[in-house]
């Protein structure tokens, strides 16, 4: 299906200068006031120009542009196009399918505004055009007919104007007459009816009813007595059905009292619940509708606001139906549960700098793509980070080996500072495997997030070597082979095949026991401590002690002494765990300098 899927802006408000990939499905996060209003404006502008203010340009000497591709124009959906001359209009401008609009104003009039098309004589790259004509006769219809007037719902700050009576504009009405069009198909015998009645009682009617000609031939006769040679007739105007279905209000009865009220006098939460019920029963209404030639862009700002959870999960999911029948939704958001697995890939996120203004990040799938080759490997990272909803909130991201970490990391970061560590855009997530680690951080720093991970001490062993972030038969993993020989003699634990510790249940020493073995003799520690101090720099933190169970003193693993290990922190203060487990603190100093 064909959609919007680029958008470049210039000059226009906090967007300097950014550009955008766009799929059917796509949420825009990030914090308040770094454009993301901004950038659902520019999409509906480049559909629907209209007449600017001197606030939209950022450099008032410099012209706003904002240019759009459509991409996906197949054969098939140039066929669906209604007029033969729309279609001819628009088919020289579509380019292996695609086609580039440009809508530029260089003043705050109608008539400074330029729309326009990419030249593909000249074009040669169909992802950056770099040479634009204006539009040609018939190529604004056909533009339509591809992306119709987009379906904008507000963030509701004047919610008394926007969600009162159907009125032009506002979104009651443009959801009304989305959803009137089955309605109409489903009773045309009242289109039918009216028309018979308008043709009774208009004054050009063929029935026009006998007792109204007999009033236009009295009324006329009576007037011919003060103005001769005029004529009276009583035109009774008959609205078509599109305008009698929508002329009523909505309103809302509580099943329980009785009372009905109304749409506009129910409260904000109710209001807004009801206003994206309409877009959940919109999405009902389109399922399977693959007929038309039109995909239409929905933008909604902040559309989880005023509702509870559940009802924040079912509207994502009425969007995503939405964005398989007939539309494309594009919407910003501050709430991880409007992201999910299957769209995560694709969210943007936006930041702001005073120098630059507004800024985009790449997307997940497009960082994957170009972080990791093969395409399992691809498959494997995008489903782990997929769910990881969090990265997407925060300015850094802690990526941790396992559950213990991320549920003890989070809580003893807040005893020691005083807060959580949210509050300082600092989030913790789990991959559940320390394989996963360095893959996950190229991915996300590719997608300009900060990010660095916090593992047991056997990273810097195992994977660190094989992912290059260590040498891989470095002088120092011969050594720590050595005296972890000399341990195994000594105390009797396992090693593998390659010389590194194993669990055996036989002699009950686990790998992570005998890790922490070796972390604290004399012989192992300083090359732990070498390894350690080398992964910092690559934005790898172990656990010098070889695990965070070490850290906390605790004696078992699993839920239990999880639980354990949370009652302890909480009943410490601030100085205790800086003195009793000092190595959280040097952790998170550490990361709050990256």
């Amino acid at each position: 299906m064909h959609r919007l899927s680029h958008l470049t802006i210039s000059n226009f408000r906090a967007c300097q200068s950014i550009a955008l990939p766009l799929e059917g499905y796509t949420p825009l996060v990030g914090q308040n006031n770094t454009g993301k209003s901004t950038i659902l404006k520019a999409i509906e502008w480049v559909l629907k120009p209209t007449a600017l203010s001197k606030q939209d340009f950022h450099d008032p000497d410099k012209p706003v542009e904002i240019s759009a591709c459509i991409d996906g124009i197949s054969e098939a959906v140039l066929n669906r196009i209604p007029e033969d001359k729309h279609r001819k209009a628009i088919a020289p401008y579509c380019k292996g399918g695609r086609l580039w609009i440009r809508v530029v104003a260089d003043g705050t009039t109608a008539k400074g505004i330029d729309k326009q098309v990419w030249d593909t004589e000249q074009c040669t790259d169909t992802d950056n055009p770099d040479h634009w004509r204006n539009y040609p006769t018939g190529l604004p219809q056909a533009v339509s007919a591809l992306l119709p007037e987009p379906l904008v719902v507000q963030a509701m700050h004047d919610i008394g104007e926007d969600l009162g009576k159907a009125k032009a504009g506002t979104t009651i009405k443009s959801l009304l007459d989305e959803i009137m069009g089955p309605l109409l198909e489903a009773h045309a015998e009242v289109s039918s009816a009216l028309e018979t009645i308008r043709h009774v009682l208009a004054s050009d009617g063929d029935n026009r009813s006998d007792h109204l000609q007999q009033f236009d031939s009295d009324a006329t006769d009576a007037l011919t007595h003060f103005f001769p040679g005029l004529a009276l007739d009583l035109d009774l105007q008959v609205v078509d059905v599109k305008e009698f279905f929508k002329a009523g209000d909505l309103h809302v009865t509580d099943k329980i009292t009785g009372d009905r009220r109304r749409f506009d006098q129910m409260g904000t939460g109710t209001q807004r619940a009801i206003q994206m019920a309409l877009i959940r029963y919109l999405a009902d209404t389109r399922k399977g509708n693959e007929d038309s030639p039109s995909r239409r862009l929905l933008l909604i700002d902040e559309p989880e606001l005023y509702l509870h959870p559940q009802g924040v999960r079912r509207l994502r999911q009425a969007l995503s139906h939405l964005s398989g029948a007939g539309f494309q939704v594009v919407f910003s958001t501050h709430s991880p549960m409007m992201l999910s697995r299957e769209n995560a890939a694709d969210t943007v996120i936006v930041g702001k700098t005073a120098e630059n203004g507004a800024s985009v990040r790449k997307p997940l799938r497009q960082a994957v793509e170009e972080a990791i080759e093969g395409g399992p490997s691809q498959s494997r990272t995008l489903f782990e980070l997929g769910n990881l909803t969090e990265i997407y909130f925060a300015d850094r991201v802690v990526i941790c080996e396992g559950k213990t970490d991320r549920r003890l990391l989070p809580l003893a970061y807040e005893r020691l500072y005083g807060q959580a560590a949210e509050l300082d855009h600092i989030t913790f997530v789990s991959l559940g495997s320390c394989a996963d680690i360095p893959k996950a951080m190229t991915v996300l720093s590719a997608m300009g997030i900060k990010a660095c991970a916090v593992a047991d001490l056997d990273f810097a062993y195992t994977h660190a070597r094989s992912s290059g972030l260590l040498e891989r038969n470095g002088e120092d993993i011969q050594a720590a082979k050595h005296v972890l020989e000399g341990l195994r003699q000594e105390q009797g634990f396992s090693l593998n095949g390659n010389g590194l510790p194993q669990n055996d249940k036989k002699s009950g020493w686990s790998a992570a026991d005998a890790w922490a073995s070796y972390a604290a003799n004399e012989d192992g520690k300083p090359i732990a401590l070498s390894s350690h101090e080398t992964l910092k720099y690559s934005g790898v933190w172990v656990w010098l002690e070889g695990c965070i169970e070490q850290v906390t003193k605790a004696d078992q693993k699993g839920e239990d002494a999880i639980a354990v290990q949370e009652d302890t922190l909480r009943a410490l203060s601030a100085a205790e765990i800086e003195q009793q487990m000092p190595a959280f603190k040097a952790c998170f100093d550490w990361i709050r300098s990256i």
